[in-house]
């Protein structure tokens, strides 16, 4: 059998695990379209990548650092979580092995996660769990549905593909376990060599859904800017003097020494890739967090 399913054990199949799903499949039981992830390759989809064959991409062609995968024995990274009514906790009566069921707002994802408690910290309100397949909810007597909560940190052990784990430093990766296969990225908080591999926790979760993000800068005549030449060179040039033409077909020229500036609230470097000197008023630059 060529294809194999992602190993998210996502329940949607009928099956409690992907592993399961392919013994029911091999035995005739189950047809391999019955999995949500399953392209057919003679139809030319491209199949999702096993968890064996990370590349250093995701599914967008983003770069990142490792792989957080789970501890021996759990079917997904941790998560350390928190509700947005932490008095929900006592009134419901969560504890270790409860589901409860919600969107992970901070950092916005728009999956569910269905997560199995296991510790609520009486004093902070936050709930360690990992997340598991719809199927178990189902079958949950416990089942406790959130709507939202915020993302504080994940924990797990770290397969290097091409950058280990650095103490402070925030970087990019890919959870196993994630559906949508998109980089994450956060500030490393711990990380410990074990002889089962390298455990870390990291804390300041982002989702970078997007290539680039764009803030509105102001840019003055005088200010220094990053472009690149026409060779791709990156170069800095001071802001002689400004001719634009608004949205609003509103003509704006600014010059050196004119007092009457525009006052910005943004600030940082302008990077322009067309290769060409002349400035704007109002532009975007790329920010990149990491």
């Amino acid at each position: 059998m060529v294809w194999e399913p992602p190993g998210k054990d996502c329940g949607a199949c009928g099956s409690k695990t992907c592993r399961e799903f392919i013994g029911f499949a091999r035995s005739g039981k189950k047809d391999l379209a019955d999995c949500p992830n399953y392209r057919n390759p003679g139809a030319g989809d491209e199949t999702l990548p096993a968890p064996s064959a990370w590349t250093g991409k995701d599914i967008s062609g983003f770069d990142y650092d490792f792989v957080l995968e789970p501890f021996p024995g759990e079917p997904s990274a941790r998560k350390h979580i928190q509700l947005f009514r932490s008095e929900l906790i006592e009134k419901w009566g969560i504890g270790p092995g409860d589901i409860i069921m919600g969107r992970p707002v901070e950092p916005s994802c728009p999956i569910h996660h269905i997560l199995r408690v296991l510790k609520v910290d009486p004093v902070t309100g936050i709930i360690t769990c990992y997340a598991v397949g719809p199927f178990v909810a189902r079958k949950s007597t416990k089942l406790h549905d959130v709507h939202a909560y915020r993302e504080i940190a994940m924990e797990g052990m770290v397969m290097a593909v091409k950058h280990e784990p650095m103490l402070g430093f925030r970087q990019r990766f890919l959870p196993a376990n994630c559906m949508r296969q998109m980089v994450h990225s956060g500030v490393i908080q711990l990380a410990l060599k074990k002889s089962t591999g390298m455990h870390v926790r990291i804390e300041e979760i982002q989702m970078h859904g997007k290539r680039e993000k764009l803030k509105d800068v102001t840019i003055r005549p005088g200010d220094a800017v990053s472009i690149k030449d026409e060779e791709g060179s990156q170069k800095t040039v001071v802001i002689g003097g400004i001719d634009v033409l608004t949205n609003e077909g509103v003509r704006i020229t600014r010059n050196m020494g004119d007092e009457d500036r525009e006052k910005g609230s943004g600030g940082g470097h302008s990077h322009r890739h067309d290769g060409s000197g002349g400035g704007r008023g109002r532009r975007h630059h790329h920010d990149d967090d990491d």
